[in-house]
This record gives structure tokens, sequence and C-alpha cells, in this order.
């Protein structure tokens, strides 16, 4: 996990670094009243990948897409209370609504273990959660770019002084197929995080924003009925595409 991390998180970092110089420069300035979130942005960047790919290793992905998609209901949480944005009850309403959704598109019948795996997926959505409201807090006064640089920078540094023997590990992902994946992925997260706080700058209210985010599971689930031909349990992932869709308008 920590050598999964470093990967993913520097290869993210250099795509935003590259970004942020041809979109008008790095700010590598922090300032000494910003220095303790940046600190937490590392410690809470480090441990969510982290716990969330090891829960991977225990549970399945459809129970980790439920328990990781709580997420949403703690950035909406630390909105209300660390960022003091407006209480709002159909906005809690919303949020519940779009995670039963996830859950009527993601439940095989099987039902929710909690086991290890389980707590490891809780933790890493807190630790998630945690990452987004302290970035909200940083990009009060920085700028897009150079956020992500840091974002993407602080928590592969923080692994290396953490679990220096990870780098050993490392040469996994130097066989071209692995490195293309991992680099996909990496890219395609340093945009998302970008539109992320561009989305948060203009509208200021991570309470709105973060529920809304929950929906990416309800579209790779209908991405999946109609690019990868998935059509098992089809009426079931109708419905729960249906239910978020509702969960969002009382958000909006």
């Amino acid at each position: 996990p920590f050598a999964q991390t470093i990967v993913f998180y520097f290869i993210a970092g250099v795509f935003a670094l590259i970004t942020s110089v041809f979109g008008g420069g790095f700010r590598y300035q922090i300032s000494i009243n910003q220095i303790p979130l940046f600190i937490l942005l590392a410690i809470f960047g480090t441990l969510a990948p982290v716990l969330g790919f090891k829960a991977l290793k225990h549970i399945g992905v459809s129970e980790n897409s439920i328990l990781s998609s709580t997420t949403k209901l703690w950035v909406l949480l630390g909105a209300f209370i660390f960022l003091k944005e407006p209480f709002s009850l159909h906005k809690i309403l919303g949020t519940i609504i779009i995670l039963l959704g996830i859950f009527v598109a993601e439940q095989k019948g099987r039902g929710i273990v909690i086991n290890k795996g389980a707590l490891y997926s809780l933790f890493s959505s807190i630790a998630y959660a945690s990452t987004e409201i302290t970035s909200f807090f940083i990009l009060r006064g920085f700028d897009i770019p150079s956020l992500t640089v840091y974002s993407f920078f602080l928590p592969a540094v923080f692994s290396l002084v953490l679990i220096p023997k990870s780098i050993k590990k490392l040469t996994f992902y130097f066989k071209p197929i692995r490195a293309i994946n991992i680099g996909i992925v990496s890219i395609n997260d340093a945009v998302a995080t970008m539109l992320l706080f561009a989305a948060y700058q203009v509208g200021q209210n991570a309470s709105q924003i973060g529920p809304l985010m929950a929906t990416q599971t309800i579209i790779s689930v209908l991405l999946a009925v109609i690019i990868l031909k998935e059509k098992n349990r089809l009426i079931q992932k109708i419905i729960s595409a249906i239910v978020v869709f509702i969960g969002s308008l009382l958000i909006i």
C-alpha cells in the first residue's frame, strides 16, 4: 500500500507541477499560519489511500464502494463544523438518499460484514474527507495548481519518510503495463482534484460539492452497463441511478 501510494502520488504530483508551471507559475511559499494545515494535508493525504488499499486486501470492491462513499457524508459534516457553512437539513437528506442509491447499486444480497477490511475502508473515507476539508481551508488563500502539487507530493514524501523500506518495492511498477496503468490513474486523479478545487473556489460550498461527488459511483455503474456491457442486476442499477438523481436534486 505504501509503495503504491508513493508511485500514485508522485506521478500525479509531477503532472500537477507541469500544469502549474505552464499555467502561471508554481507558488512554493507557505505562510507560517498555513504550515499546520499543510502538515495535516500530508498526514491525512497519506493515511487515506494507504487505508483504502489495505481495505481492498480484505473486502470486495462492492463492499468497499459502499463504505468509501460515506466520505461525502463526512465532508458534509466537516463543512458544517469546520468550514462554518450554514446547516441544511435538505442537504443532509439529499446526501443520505445518494448513499442509499449507491447501496442499492452495489448491494449483492450478502450485506456488509464489519471486519478489519470494513474498518480500514471507513477510516480511509474519514481520512479522505479530512483531506478535502483541509484543502478547502487552504484554498481560501492559495491557488489551485500549486495546492494540487502539494496535495500529491507531500503524501508521497511523508510515506517515504514513514516507511523507507517501501522504496524497495517500487520496482514492481517498472514493467511498462503497470507503469502505464498507474500513470493513467494518477493523471486522471490529478485532473479530478484540480476540478474539485476549482468547484470550491467558484462556489465555496463544500456541503454541496462533497455529496454531489458521490454520484461518481453511479456514473461508474452506468458506464459499466453501456461500455462494458455489464447487464447483471440492470433493474437494480437503474433504480439506484434514479434514487441518486433525486438525492442530487435535493442538494442542488
